[in-house]
């Protein structure tokens, strides 16, 4: 599936949820699920950004600029989803572009002290996760907006 189909929908469903209650009413578990999921989205959105950023300063053929272009956008992308999924349990998008910073800074403090290794080590620490993230976020988004509620 289309990475631009996967978060459109995804941001579809985020905006519908709105619409079905206050964040105040979601349980602790499904709060931990959001807050877990978020965190995840701000993850994946450091690593695409960092991804892009080599993607477009290496040397090689001019499709890269496009490929890098691509990869920013699922970036960008998710981070906006994650900031959503934040905001919808209260937390400030400070939150989330702190949580940014902490990731990107991890991963360059990797290259940069294995950078022979620091390819493979960066796809299977962040880019196979989070290529699964984008496959998975909006099931999981569904999944949690199903767990039990505290009605008061």
């Amino acid at each position: 599936m289309r990475t631009d189909r996967i978060m459109t929908y995804f941001a579809a469903a985020v905006a519908s949820v709105t619409l079905l209650g206050a964040p105040s009413q979601a349980s602790d578990a499904s709060r931990a699920g959001f807050d877990d999921l978020s965190r995840e989205m701000s993850t994946c959105a450091a690593y695409y950004s960092l991804l892009s950023d080599i993607v477009e300063n290496s040397p090689g053929p001019g499709a890269k600029a496009e490929t890098a272009q691509r990869i920013k956008s699922t970036g960008q992308a998710m981070l906006i989803q994650s900031i959503r999924v934040a905001n919808y349990i209260g937390l400030a998008d400070d939150v989330v572009m702190e949580r940014v910073k902490t990731a990107l800074k991890e991963m360059v403090d990797t290259v940069n002290g294995d950078p022979a290794n620091s390819l493979e080590v960066m796809h299977t620490r962040y880019g196979q996760p989070c290529d699964e993230l984008l496959e998975s976020a909006a099931k999981r988004f569904a999944d949690l907006l199903e767990l039990p509620r505290e009605d008061f």
